[in-house]
């Protein structure tokens, strides 16, 4: 690959010897001075690898389109590992110039101090906002801390969708889901494919976690005000029952009190019906040679009745800008190549969401994707993603354990309300211990 070099997390502190360490020019306050123009000389930027992205999508969509523009600049990626966690990286005065991560990882970057705001750039390169998922700049705005303050651009997204398998519809005679259903909807499909036939034991719906079943209505985990979890109420009684209902399906449960499926079961074993997957997880994650070998097809993703059109929240991939970087412009001006209409256009035939409104990015989804041909590629994007849940606490992660792990606990037979009682406590433990450190 042209102009990229990779670190493994083995070989950190040689690797980065050095790669950009925060050494610009400082002013008598001690502040790293920006350049004010793009430089001719030839430069290496660290890219640091926060969030999922191949070696190849990174040459793909970042060095090479830059190097196209830019032959003087080169890359050097440091990918996340034991050993290069961010924590890792700060405390031996190594910070990569940009950073490729999500939206929910802005808290981290902030507590370690790491991010430049991006206001001033977008402002003096013209930068236009408008042309991005109104939803994904509001959730990158709440991360920043909600006071204006703009500490990523987003550069692709999550989209969740519901994968079925025809043959196990067919063969039991029941049609296909649609788009636009509800769970409710979902649940009668899955009641009906749910069985055991010639020895052969079939999943009409692989259960979703429940901390995402909560993310069809954007519910919040923390009340503010009080530092204690906000769940144990009817919104949150919604999610924990819907994943009642999914495991008390006759015959879902095996021995094994096995709750979740996913590619392996669908696309390998067959025995699958229904799981609902991020859509572009899939596709990178799936083995090209097993893609085909059900026939198969997504619909959008389903949703509670009061909320249908609309999907999971928004879960944005993100660039940041390291605030202690020499190299501010040349770091923008990546950002601006990697959010252009040229590269956002590849990353969509390619399989990955773009975080543009322009609508023939959607039609172009996928193109360069042999096995989706032929798929209901439309009903992806049927299912809008959702706002964040707002406000946003750093005790969010500890509750949303608690709630995910109460999945085991219905399992076993717990009725709802003692499993929604137990979480809150469990969740509000957990707080009340972080907050003593």
């Amino acid at each position: 690959m042209k102009g990229i070099s990779i670190v493994s997390s083995v070989v950190l502190m040689t690797a980065l010897a050095g790669c950009s360490q925060g050494t610009g020019t400082k002013d008598n306050t001690g502040n790293v001075q920006t350049r004010s123009s793009i430089t001719n000389e030839p430069i290496t930027l660290t890219l640091y690898q926060h969030a999922a992205i191949s070696n190849e999508e990174i040459d793909k969509f970042i060095v090479q389109p830059v190097h196209k523009k830019y032959p003087n600049i080169s890359f050097h990626i440091v990918r996340k590992g034991t050993g290069t966690n961010p924590e890792d990286l700060v405390a031996a005065g190594i910070v990569p110039d940009l950073i490729y991560t999500t939206d929910a990882n802005t808290p981290l970057w902030r507590e370690l101090d790491v991010p430049e705001d991006l206001t001033t750039l977008m402002k003096s390169n013209n930068f236009d906002l408008n042309r991005f998922d109104p939803a994904a700049i509001d959730s990158i705005k709440v991360y920043s801390g909600g006071k204006g303050a703009m500490y990523q651009l987003p550069v692709m997204q999550n989209i969740a969708a519901l994968l079925y398998n025809k043959a196990i519809f067919d063969k039991f005679a029941v049609p296909y889901p649609k788009d636009g259903m509800n769970w409710d909807e979902i649940l009668q499909l899955a009641r009906k494919v749910t069985r055991t036939d010639n020895g052969i034991r079939y999943i009409g719906l692989s259960g979703d976690s429940i901390s995402r079943l909560g993310y069809g209505l954007s519910l919040p985990y923390v009340n503010p005000a009080t530092n204690k979890a906000s769940i144990n109420n009817d919104h949150w009684r919604k999610a924990f029952t819907t994943m009642k209902e999914i495991i008390d399906v006759p015959e879902f449960l095996g021995e094994d009190k096995k709750i979740t499926y996913g590619t392996n079961e669908f696309f390998k074993d067959g025995t699958v019906a229904m799981f609902t997957q991020w859509v572009p997880d899939m596709v990178a994650g799936i083995d090209a040679t097993i893609s085909d070998r059900v026939p198969w097809d997504f619909v959008s993703l389903p949703n509670y009745a009061e909320a249908i059109g609309t999907g999971r929240v928004i879960s944005p991939h993100t660039i940041l800008l390291n605030k202690q970087s020499k190299y501010k412009n040349e770091v923008f001006e990546v950002m601006k190549i990697f959010t252009s209409d040229e590269v956002q256009s590849e990353l969509s035939k390619s399989g990955k969401v773009s975080v543009l409104t322009k609508g023939d990015f959607q039609t172009q989804y996928g193109a360069n994707v042999a096995y989706l041909k032929g798929k209901n590629i439309a009903g992806i994007f049927k299912s809008k993603p959702r706002k964040i849940n707002d406000p946003l606490t750093e005790y969010d992660a500890l509750v949303r354990s608690a709630i995910d792990a109460a999945a085991k606990e219905l399992a076993a037979g717990k009725d709802v309300n003692t499993a929604l009682r137990e979480a809150e406590e469990k969740a509000n433990k957990a707080i009340e211990e972080k907050l003593k450190k």
